[in-house]
């Protein structure tokens, strides 16, 4: 019995061998002929043939695998790719561990524009970049607002902009790869004696630098932004903060906008107003930087950004690419031509009524034959019509930013039943 068992398993692993060999020389043969298949397309792409060799090609390119991206005979997609690119770079190209669920994720990425950076085929930069160092981002972001400062970052005189800032996703904002508190000193001590002497002995090893510091370039020593606060370009830290030395030197001596009001008394009189920004429980420093800042009335970013950290629902309207039309203003990034941002007695924090903001750049509008004003009620809202009742300004995909098509959407959400 036994014998009979040994000589059925022999029999049987030289079959399941043999069955190996074959399908082996069958996937051998069958990437030969698809091989010699696909070097059919250089009859009419000859000038691929020598990039194909070249040491620095994407694989299933060098290896004559056109098929693993284009369809042969036809395509919904330009250059006959099977996929969108984001989508067809996914299916070889997973997410890098490190890389998923970031909070912040950079643009082209996002989009599944990878062709922005990486080339298709062949590039003699390493991951078949289209462009080596900081000549691959200033492709989009503007070369001379962060080189044109007499005094640069080491960093970035020398392109290595990689050295902060991570190409697809991160958890901090701009893309930076550590913690705001920690990326500066990973080259920077501050504990150093010239440190400590610039920061008047308090410690500010824990503390986020870009409060004062521009970290691409800036005209002033140190790389210290353009516009400082008074009491910070005078070295008077006091005037806000504990003294050095004391139990906790980096607090502040009052609570809240208080500390701030001890100077700028005309913010209260904003703060007192129906709408208030403070009443909501927004701290001066949530919009304004305390020591030093790049923009107007020591911002924190650019208006635009400002809001828009707090404002979700708006960012998420401007950002929604259906959403074409919009105000001008509102693709100019400017909020407060329109919004008082400490305080207001209209709604939606508005200068004034709706009709006067509105008719200071639309003159002729105000005088449509359409009833308006408190002559007119919405039915809905039971409101007053006014501009915003028909136009949703922050974004639409109706022309003159409309919130519903003209051609009859848009009436009959009023005029039912005609």
């Amino acid at each position: 019995m036994a014998m009979v068992r040994k000589g059925f398993l022999t029999s049987f692993f030289v079959i399941f061998s043999a069955l190996v060999i074959c399908a082996a020389v069958a996937d051998q043969a069958g990437a030969q002929n698809a091989k010699a298949s696909f070097k059919k397309c250089l009859t009419c792409h000859p000038d691929i043939q020598q990039d194909m060799a070249a040491k620095g090609a994407h694989a299933p390119f060098r290896k004559f695998q056109c098929s693993r991206c284009h369809n042969p005979h036809a395509s919904n997609y330009e250059h006959l790719v099977k996929d969108e690119i984001g989508t067809l770079c996914k299916s070889c190209h997973k997410d890098k561990k490190g890389d998923r669920g970031k909070k912040y994720t950079h643009l082209p990425v996002e989009e599944g524009a990878c062709l922005k950076c990486h080339n298709a085929h062949l590039s003699k930069n390493p991951k078949l970049l289209v462009a080596k160092g900081e000549d691959l981002c200033f492709g989009c972001h503007a070369e001379k607002k962060i080189l044109s400062k007499k005094n640069r970052h080491d960093p970035v005189k020398k392109g290595h902009c990689l050295r902060c800032h991570s190409p697809h996703s991160s958890d901090q904002e701009a893309l930076v790869k550590k913690d705001l508190k920690q990326i500066c000193t990973t080259c920077h001590s501050v504990k150093n004696k010239k440190a400590k002497n610039a920061h008047l002995d308090y410690p500010v090893q824990d503390t986020n630098c870009m409060s004062c510091h521009n970290p691409h370039g800036s005209n002033r020593s140190s790389l210290i932004k353009e516009t400082s606060h008074e009491p910070f370009a005078q070295k008077k830290c006091t005037t806000c903060h504990n003294e050095q030395g004391s139990k906790n030197p980096l607090g502040l001596k009052g609570k809240g906008a208080s500390i701030c009001i001890t100077c700028h008394a005309s913010a209260q009189e904003d703060f007192k107003k129906i709408n208030s920004h403070v009443h909501q429980g927004v701290f001066c420093v949530s919009c304004h930087s305390p020591h030093a800042s790049d923009e107007d009335h020591l911002k924190k970013a650019k208006e635009v950004k400002v809001c828009l950290c707090c404002h979700e629902d708006t960012q998420g309207c401007i950002k929604d690419k259906k959403n074409e039309h919009k105000h001008p203003l509102v693709k100019e990034g400017k909020c407060s031509p329109c919004h008082r941002p400490h305080g207001s007695n209209f709604r939606l924090f508005f200068g004034a009524d709706e009709f006067r903001v509105c008719a200071d750049c639309h003159k002729k509008h105000v005088k449509f034959t359409h009833p308006i004003g408190k002559e007119a009620s919405d039915p809905r809202s039971k409101r007053d019509i006014t501009c915003i009742t028909c136009h949703k300004l922050m974004g639409s995909p109706y022309q003159f930013a409309l919130r519903f098509d003209r051609k009859k959407q848009l009436c009959i959400q009023c005029h039912k039943g005609y």
